[in-house]
């Protein structure tokens, strides 16, 4: 363990040979008690469809062709005719609704649990901290409307969302944030997905630094909100500033999971606070991150 980051630059809550994080918190007591929120029935996607068109940012695109060679009927197979059309794709994991890894963000050379980069990477995906390790994340969800305290419908290009801020809305919602919880911020940036995906990517309101430490000190699971990134992302950052730094605080310091691009529009139009939260992320060897639907059931 000598080669392990030191515990003050990259803490191991869960213990050194920890790859799940802070999945660690969702307890079948939390399940249980998540599952018992469900009264109607409703469910909510709260994944974005996600096409060629869709938003993106740096080099990250998605791409599909449909292969039609066996849906001609001389083509088929059997006496029965028996006719199909699949399909083929290409882009990136970080597309459209997605979970962030615990293996995708770093400091410095340290991956989560003080990890060396040189000693999980390999051509073909990472060699610890892969995706396939998260377990199924089903615990309490917690809406925290942003928009609807500012009493606006989106909050503003690089606008932060505060500590301050959360548990104003928490306050508001009456809902006290408790370890293993799913918290989803609504900003209203959503709206943005398929009216201006320009604008969308180019910037986003988010949460701030202190709203990260508020959150990771109550030990949630997942913290998600409706925007790429989750945390605040300014046009022209500062030359020498920091990079995504709320991305290092849950992910690399305290192994919480981002859920990026996540749909809040119709929990938020309905006043939805809490709810069952189930998000299942495909087990991919290696994978940084990994493609879901989440949904609410209320």
């Amino acid at each position: 363990m000598s080669d392990r980051a030191p515990l003050e630059v990259v803490p191991r809550r869960y213990g050194d040979d920890d790859v799940i994080g802070a999945a660690n918190e969702i307890t079948p007591e939390k399940v249980r008690a998540a599952a018992a929120l469900v009264r109607t029935g409703q469910r909510y996607a709260l994944g974005q469809v996600l096409d060629a068109d869709s938003p993106g940012q740096m080099w990250r695109y998605w791409k599909q062709a449909l292969l039609t060679d066996r849906v001609s009927p001389e083509r088929a197979f059997g006496s029965n005719v028996q006719t199909f059309v699949e399909e083929s794709v290409s882009g990136a994991l970080h597309s459209g609704t997605h979970l962030d890894g615990l293996g995708h963000i770093g400091l410095a050379e340290f991956a989560y649990g003080g990890r060396r980069w040189t000693d999980i990477i390999a051509a073909d995906g990472l060699t610890d901290l892969g995706i396939e390790n998260t377990p199924p994340l089903v615990s309490r969800g917690v809406l925290l409307d942003i928009a609807a305290l500012r009493g606006v419908p989106m909050l503003g290009d690089e606008e932060a969302v505060t500590a301050d801020d959360l548990a104003a809305a928490a306050e508001r919602a009456g809902v006290e944030v408790e370890a293993g919880d799913i918290v989803l911020v609504h900003t209203g940036w959503g709206t943005l997905w398929n009216a201006d995906g320009d604008r969308y990517a180019a910037t986003e309101p988010g949460i701030d630094e202190s709203a990260a430490r508020w959150l990771t000190d109550r030990r949630v699971t997942v913290i998600g909100a409706d925007n790429w990134a989750v945390e605040r992302v300014l046009r022209d950052p500062a030359a020498d500033g920091p990079s995504f730094p709320v991305h290092q605080e849950t992910i690399t310091r305290n192994g919480v999971h981002l859920l990026e691009n996540a749909r809040l529009e119709e929990v938020a139009r309905d006043g939805v606070t809490t709810f069952l939260a189930i998000i299942a992320p495909v087990r991919l060897r290696g994978g940084t991150g990994s493609m879901v639907g989440p949904i609410a059931v209320v």
